[in-house]
């Protein structure tokens, strides 16, 4: 079995190989579009987000506050003080944020393994950041649209938690923790630090599924796909198309038509879920310390219930936007790629600092 993994992973490599080099233009111009999504969109959303978390948890700020919420917690969702405040963070932080503060626990003892394989899959929200900056500005120009977006996304992680609280329950409760808030003057550039390598891996991950992406195009894997879906649902070629990148990696969705609220419903549905790329990201944190499954089958349940809550109250949040969409014309111009460049310079900068100071 192993060394057949091996022989695949190889075929697949060398057959991708193959294809960067008689597809080189397709590939670029995908790798150039996922790079400008990744310094507009990626980047200014989830560096500080990730770097707020992780001086959270090292400076024992999450588990100071836990106390003063462990009976909210334990009432509503049978989570832990500091755990329930992970999952409100989590949810509003962006994709990787909660996992990575959920692993730190979990290392610490603080969690079992059952309890953190569960809990990976509520605590997996887009984040305003994302929602507002790469969907409801890029593509409908509205604020509404973010709103009802972030409500339904929101929405479905709550009663997916109200769902596995029966599961939860039945955990032994900590008893809140005594501690202190420390603070050091090392602790914030470690925390930058630590925020500048998971925001490479991240957009490393983005870049290796636009890859993936313009070679299922390529090879017309993408194509057939698209044209079986657009048949099924009766949706044009192109937004099929769009929605299977999508659905690879939730950063294409900024690649959909403009105005078009009928997609919304599916546009709430994949921001929830996450797509592949976040999953693989989840991959490179866990390092093979816990299973994926039960956060993707939490998150398919959780994209069903975001998709119908977005059918619902879709008619109470586009009232007046249709009208305001095609007799106003907006003047949208892309956001520029140059703070998150100069960010990516000073990050490198504090690193290459933090371990000179560190070796001394």
């Amino acid at each position: 079995m192993k060394k057949t993994r091996e022989l695949l992973i190889a075929a697949i490599l060398i057959f991708s190989a193959v294809v960067c080099i008689f597809a080189s233009g397709t590939i670029g111009v995908s790798v150039n579009a996922a790079l400008q999504r990744c310094l507009t969109a990626v980047i200014p959303s989830l560096f500080a987000m990730i770097a707020v978390s992780s001086l959270l948890i090292r400076s024992g700020s999450i588990t100071y506050a836990g106390r003063f919420f462990h009976k909210a917690g334990r009432f509503l969702f049978g989570m832990d003080g500091d755990i329930f405040l992970i999952f409100l963070f989590s949810n509003i932080a962006g994709y990787p944020v909660g996992a990575r503060m959920l692993l730190t626990y979990y290392e610490a003892g603080r969690i079992t393994k059952r309890e953190t394989e569960l809990l990976e899959g509520v605590c997996l929200g887009a984040g305003p950041s994302f929602i507002y900056g790469c969907i409801a500005f890029q593509l409908y120009h509205s604020q509404n649209i973010g709103l009802l977006i972030s409500i339904s996304s929101a929405a479905s992680s709550i009663t997916a938690a109200l769902i596995l609280s029966f599961f939860l329950r039945k955990q032994k409760p900590n008893t809140p923790e005594q501690s202190t808030i420390t603070f050091h003057s090392a602790m914030l550039p470690e925390c930058i630090s630590s925020a500048g390598r998971s925001i490479a891996e991240i957009c490393a991950a983005i870049l290796g599924f636009a890859v993936l992406s313009a070679t299922l195009a390529y090879t017309g894997i993408l194509p057939a796909a698209a044209d079986l879906l657009s048949k099924l649902n009766g949706t044009d070629y192109l937004v099929s198309a769009g929605i299977i990148c999508s659905f690879l990696d939730v950063t294409a969705i900024g690649s959909l038509p403009e105005n078009d609220f009928t997609l919304l419903p599916v546009i709430s549905a994949l921001v929830t879920f996450g797509g592949g790329c976040v999953f693989m990201q989840l991959t490179a944190i866990f390092r093979g310390k816990l299973s994926l499954i039960p956060a993707i089958v939490i998150r398919v349940g959780t994209s069903i219930i975001s998709y119908i809550i977005c059918k619902i109250l879709l008619p109470f949040f586009i009232s007046g936007e249709i009208v305001s969409a095609s007799l106003t014309p907006h003047i949208h111009s892309k956001p520029s790629p140059v703070p998150s460049v100069i960010l990516a310079i000073m990050t490198a900068m504090i690193f290459v600092q933090y371990e000179k100071s560190r070796k001394a």
